[in-house]
């Protein structure tokens, strides 16, 4: 009889803190769906066996972003997706697809502001500096992506690292410096001021 009560037990405080832990990318979930969230950043890269790295901002809000790094700007206002390289006054436009899962793999902001969407909760863990939990997040549905893990801070719910592994053996880690989240901005904060007039190559693809 003790041995079932112990049981009965164990499982309860299970249930409570896996209820605590999924609260917390709850948490987060909500706060990146209520507000423009402002990211600064560095990433390594793993593909076809070589290794990258660069650095950059992101800034999103619903399904519309802005990432600048490594020289080139990038817009999405949720219809069109404008990528930008100032230096050689280059700029390619094109529409966002009608398929927001097909989105994930060229929209970095779905990624992460679309996690409780596009993935579920599989397992979750305590940092080793016990600041954070880890959350081993899995595709609902068939997708290139194998997996997604997101380090969220249990002080402000906010993301500090993620991992993203696609099955081609493609891997990503980000490291995030700061996080911000600031009252929702226009459209327009999504689009680029510049005017791309003949001096521009342009290549458009609408």
């Amino acid at each position: 009889m003790n041995k079932i009560y112990i049981s009965a037990i164990s499982l309860l405080i299970s249930s409570v803190i896996h209820a605590q832990d999924s609260s917390l990318f709850d948490k987060f979930s909500r706060d990146i769906s209520s507000f423009c969230t402002e990211l600064a950043y560095s990433y390594t890269t793993r593909i076809s066996g070589i290794n990258g790295n660069g650095q950059g901002t992101l800034c999103f809000q619903d399904v519309m972003w802005r990432m600048e790094g490594n020289g080139v700007q990038m817009y999405c206002d949720s219809e069109t997706t404008w990528v930008v390289d100032p230096s050689t006054k280059e700029v390619v436009i094109e529409p966002v697809t009608s398929d927001p899962s097909e989105s994930l793999l060229t929209n970095p902001a779905l990624i992460v502001a679309m996690a409780d969407s596009f993935f579920e909760v599989k397992e979750s863990l305590c940092s080793d500096d016990r600041k954070a939990m880890i959350y081993a997040l899995r595709p609902k549905s068939e997708s290139s992506i194998d997996f997604l893990n997101l380090e969220i801070l249990k002080a402000d719910a906010k993301l500090r690292r993620a991992w993203i592994a696609f099955d081609d053996g493609t891997s990503i880690k980000i490291e995030v410096s700061s996080m911000k989240l600031t009252p929702k901005v226009s459209v327009k904060a999504f689009r680029p001021e510049t005017i791309f007039d003949s001096e521009w190559i342009i290549t458009d693809l609408r």
